[in-house]
């Protein structure tokens, strides 16, 4: 590795940075993002300004990293040093401020958003989501303002996926793929339009044949996240309790966000879920691991709050509930802490249970209902457990077509 390139480089986007108003907390974050980034590879070629291998070095580096090493962190800092070398953007990012607002356009979405809130039945953080991942195809579509439904082609869908997204990562596109595919039933429900083309897409995001089976943790891994947490503080024992809602009670990020002191039924021993995906409520047993890690938390360092939020914030906004972000945060630092190269993100845990399940021989039913799926078949999908029957159904993904 050439040091002295990489430590007049280093210097240059140091103060890159500074100009533009960066925070002295980021700035040694991104820092020591880049330098792990030369780390990777000889950095000659920047001598050379061959600027083509240095993005191409930049897309292995950042397919490299683990889920759980922060990241988003490495892609933006990597983002803004090829910016800082080569005065260009690393990927064309879409933006809504690039056309006229078209009033057409913002009224189908309104609609849109309708159909998929009162119909459809979807979560308000879907809804969003998927409604702006559709009205970037409208508006990118429809650049001179003559957007009608019944103008959408499948040449439409596949330039928004192959060129317009093509930085995403084909997760992502499986994802955009569906959203696209749930504006098209609208189409259909609403106009009577019909596109065959677009609805040949696959149902669901993966392709089971090929997809790799979800991450779980083993029941030694799960004990390692336990014990990452130090329950001699306030933090560990809060944080500690999250988690065991997570593991034990197979709960979204979302779910632990919204629970209350009054969904507990410490009577009965049951706990009521209602700031559900499905918008419907459950009801589950709290078993006693998890009861007395809440317990320790309500009895010993919640703070004194008229919040009726289960979970609340220590420092900033004192006693104010903890929204998903944090609720989410704590379990990847917990996993980061207990060294888990398998922990993707806190769903992990959802899987564990439902594979901890069907291993004892619980029923699908029962499973979905745990797990709060309106249907067996999305339960299914979601522990892809009976592989030979998923192989008869699994077609080919069309990005090998795009």
């Amino acid at each position: 590795m050439n040091n002295v390139i990489d430590k007049d480089h280093i210097i240059g986007f140091k103060e890159y940075l500074v100009n533009n108003g960066y925070s002295k907390h980021i700035i040694p974050i991104y820092i020591r993002k880049i330098k792990r980034f030369f780390e990777y590879k000889d950095s000659a070629f920047l001598q050379k300004k061959d600027y083509l291998k240095l993005k191409q070095y930049m897309i292995e580096y950042v397919d490299e990293v683990p889920q759980i090493s922060q990241k988003a962190l490495v892609q933006a800092a990597i983002h803004l040093y090829y910016y800082f070398i080569t005065g260009k953007y690393f990927l064309y990012r879409m933006s809504l401020k690039n056309y006229d607002l078209d009033l057409n356009i913002e009224l189908e979405i309104q609609k849109f958003r309708k159909y998929l809130k009162e119909l459809a039945g979807l979560c308000d953080s879907t809804i969003a989501s998927t409604s702006s991942t559709v009205k970037y195809l409208l508006y990118s579509s429809f650049p001179q303002k003559d957007f009608l439904p019944q103008k959408i082609l499948f040449s439409h869908v596949h330039i928004f996926i192959s060129k317009t997204l093509s930085h995403l990562s084909k997760e992502s596109k499986k994802t955009i793929i569906v959203r696209v595919r749930n504006y098209i039933r609208y189409l259909e429900f609403s106009y009577g339009l019909k596109s065959e083309a677009i609805l040949k897409l696959p149902m669901t995001s993966p392709v089971w044949k090929r997809s790799s089976q979800p991450k779980y943790l083993t029941n030694i891994e799960l004990e390692r996240l336990f014990s990452s947490y130090d329950r001699k503080k306030s933090y560990g024992i809060r944080d500690y309790a999250i988690a065991r809602c997570l593991s034990d009670l197979a709960l979204r990020c979302s779910e632990v966000s919204g629970l209350s002191l009054d969904d507990f039924n410490w009577v009965e021993g049951t706990i009521t879920i209602k700031n559900t995906k499905t918008h419907s409520q459950r009801t589950l047993p709290l078993n006693s691991c998890t009861g007395k890690a809440i317990e320790s938390y309500l009895l010993h360092c919640r703070p004194n709050t008229i919040e009726r939020t289960l979970f609340v914030r220590y420092k900033n906004q004192k006693g104010q509930s903890m929204g998903t972000s944090q609720i989410r945060n704590t379990i990847r630092n917990a996993a980061i802490r207990a060294r888990l190269d398998n922990f993707t993100g806190a769903h992990t845990l959802r899987h564990t249970v439902a594979k901890n399940m069907i291993n004892n021989g619980i029923g699908l039913k029962t499973i979905a209902d745990v797990l709060g799926h309106k249907s067996i078949e999305t339960t299914l999908i979601y522990t892809k457990l009976n592989f030979t029957q998923l192989q008869d159904v699994a077609g080919i993904w069309p990005e090998d077509r795009l």
